[in-house]
């Protein structure tokens, strides 16, 4: 058994393995992956992780967003090669979030690796482009001339609004958001707020492979955030339904006030996909 780096040379050997969703993201900036192959090399086992606060000395996390292992033999390997490579790092906690049908044996060797595990509210939550189309609060916004799809934008222009974004901490579910190419946003659903040739609010969408639609990103700078918000995500559900089918999925992460707030008017009394999420201290 051998234990492999995933690069964007090699992770197209090993996409029937991973899901095409969970691939896309091997090649971003803090995104790290390994896959354990046996002696024809078949994979075996496999983890992808992001690394998170990178940019402080202290408080550096990594966030273990796929496992997959059935052999303990191979589940060691595996952690071994990624307890090195986070040590070097300086990681001081690694998380993880898995689906709710992980097995019973994975969340057992998790266990014996150091791992809490426990079944919990994710906070992800799915719903159909038309749900959101659906709900009465936003049928009564009118979207001003300030909202735009961001296919108009001038990419001097967007650029400078994710500077800005970033240097207020608001970079979304993305942690390497000023290193995404622009085209990783669906540039028709996507929309941005502007005034006086700056613009100041964007809601950026990400299609994955699968056809998902995801919010990565809902800001607005200034004070109009109440105002503007809401016109934002009209913009984008408007455009979504020139471009794709009502039941198209969409992925909102509950991650600050404004996706919460999107999630409540969603499903005011519902709950995020069901995950096992569990966390470890990692010596430094």
């Amino acid at each position: 058994m051998s234990v492999v780096e995933l690069t964007e040379d090699n992770v197209e050997e090993y996409l029937e393995y991973l899901g095409e969703d969970v691939a896309e993201n091997i090649g971003r900036t803090f995104y790290n992956g390994l896959i354990a192959t046996d002696e024809g090399g078949m994979p075996k086992a496999g983890i992808i992780w992001e690394y998170r606060n990178m940019r402080k000395d202290s408080d550096r996390e990594s966030h273990i967003m796929w496992l997959q292992a059935e052999d303990e033999e191979d589940f060691n390997e595996l952690l071994d090669n990624y307890d090195k490579a986070i040590k070097s790092e300086g990681i001081v906690k690694s998380c993880f979030s898995l689906p709710a049908k992980t097995s019973e044996k994975l969340k057992s060797m998790l266990r014996s690796k150091g791992f809490s595990v426990g079944l919990m509210e994710g906070n992800k939550i799915t719903a159909h482009l038309s749900d959101i189309a659906d709900i009465s609060a936003f049928k009564k916004i009118e979207i001003s001339d300030a909202i735009k799809p961001l296919r108009s934008a001038a990419q001097r222009d967007f650029l400078a609004a994710i500077g800005r974004m970033i240097e207020q901490g608001r970079h979304g579910t993305c942690e390497d958001l000023a290193y995404l190419p622009r085209l990783y946003f669906e540039n028709d659903v996507s929309c941005y707020a502007e005034a006086d040739g700056q613009i100041y609010g964007l809601l950026l969408v990400h299609k994955t492979p699968s056809e998902k639609l995801e919010v990565v990103l809902m800001c607005v700078l200034g004070k109009e955030t109440v105002k503007i918000l809401p016109q934002l995500i009209k913009q984008a559900v408007e455009s979504g339904y020139e471009y794709y089918e009502p039941d198209t999925i969409i992925v909102i992460d509950r991650h600050d006030y404004a996706s919460l707030a999107l999630g409540e008017k969603l499903f005011p009394s519902g709950f995020g996909i069901p995950v096992y999420e569990g966390e470890r201290k990692e010596e430094s």
